[in-house]
Order: C-alpha cells, then sequence, then structure tokens
C-alpha cells in the first residue's frame, strides 16, 4: 500500500474499523465479566490498544475516558521493563 495507490484510502479505512471492533469487543467482554458493579452497572472502565512506547492507537467508545492515562503509563512502564530485561 502506498500514497499513489487508489485504494490506499480504502484499506486505511478497513483497518481503522477493525481496530476499533477489537476494542469495542474488550470493553464489552470487560462489562460482561466484571465482578464490580462499578464496571457492569455504570459502565466505569476504558478499553484500547497501545503501542510499545505507550502510545495509544485506539479506544473503545464503551465506558469512560478517565482511566486511558493510567493505561498509557502503565503500557510505557511494562514495555519499558520488558526491553531492558535480558
Amino acid at each position: 500500500m502506498t500514497r499513489n495507490d487508489p485504494t490506499a484510502a480504502i484499506h486505511m479505512q478497513i483497518m481503522w474499523n477493525r481496530l476499533i471492533a477489537v476494542v469495542e469487543e474488550q470493553a464489552q467482554t470487560l462489562i460482561h465479566t466484571a465482578f464490580s458493579t462499578a464496571v457492569r452497572e455504570a459502565g466505569d472502565l476504558s478499553a484500547g490498544v497501545f503501542d510499545p512506547a505507550g502510545r495509544m492507537i485506539a479506544q473503545a467508545v464503551t465506558g469512560t475516558p478517565g482511566h486511558v492515562n493510567s493505561m498509557a503509563l502503565w503500557s510505557a512502564i511494562s514495555s519499558s521493563a520488558t526491553r531492558r530485561t535480558p
């Protein structure tokens, strides 16, 4: 897929839709399997996909965005620790 490819925008949209579907499924699974009533009933959760550097790639629409910063921080810390491990 190159910039001059006329179907590049279509491929990008397909991949984006797949990514959003993945994070939405994460959120729905968390809601359906949660023991906490705050998660189950109030939807007090966030789901997202991050790259190894801790940058968010996609976030679920379901839930609350307040947890996203801590998820990104945890992702960055854990990926940094993984890279340093011999």
